[in-house]
């Protein structure tokens, strides 16, 4: 039986890859390419804002003699 898979040459001297795992290799690669961006994106951002200090006069109740 015939291997139904189609390959590609590669260059003299080197084994063929198939197309299924260059297909592959290129998913896991776009893959870690975004999750990477992902990473990036959330360490430049932090996640917080600096805090600001909060001054404002408060009226308190008059203490009892």
């Amino acid at each position: 039986m015939a291997n139904p898979r189609r390959t590609l040459r590669t260059s003299p001297g080197l084994q063929q890859a198939s197309v299924r795992q260059t297909g592959r290799a290129r998913r896991w690669v776009l893959a870690g390419l975004l999750v990477a961006a992902a990473l990036a994106l959330a360490w430049f951002d932090g996640g917080e804002k600096p805090l600001r200090p909060i001054a404002e006069p408060v009226a308190l109740p008059e203490q009892a003699q």
